[in-house]
């Protein structure tokens, strides 16, 4: 059976992307940054290699990537508290979207941060364990 690997991102600033997903959001670096003559420089950020995140830098001249008009976002589940980790976020610049609230479904807490390019990423508080018996 297929699985998700991962996603792949055009980033404007390779460095500063880095950043925000390894030093802000606590993922770690995977492989790279690689830089790849005429084509890009690549990155891979995760937790592992179950699924990760591609940060891509296009080498060919163009304007500064834009959210296309049916990218939605990224979700990433926090490593425990989530107030806590929006609250180190926010005191470290992260623009915040929509601070910590109890999802749709009413079972997990939930927030929107927004990474160096202006895609917005869901944080999520762990999934609570279900009652088996």
């Amino acid at each position: 059976m297929p699985k998700f690997l991962h996603t792949s991102i055009f980033v404007n600033d390779m460095n500063e992307s880095i950043e925000f997903y390894t030093k802000k959001l606590g993922l770690k670096l995977l492989d790279g940054p690689y830089h790849y003559p005429g084509n890009a420089d690549m990155a891979f950020v995760g937790s592992d290699w179950n699924a990760y995140i591609e940060l891509v830098y296009d080498l060919e001249e163009h304007p500064p990537y834009a959210i296309g008009n049916r990218y939605e976002h990224l979700a990433l589940e926090a490593d425990g508290d989530l107030s806590a980790y929006v609250d180190r976020l926010k005191s470290e610049g992260v623009k915040i979207l929509k601070d910590v609230y109890t999802s749709p479904s009413g079972t997990r807490a939930i927030a929107f941060v927004e990474d160096p390019n202006g895609i917005p990423i869901e944080l999520l508080e762990p999934r609570k364990r279900e009652n088996l018996s």
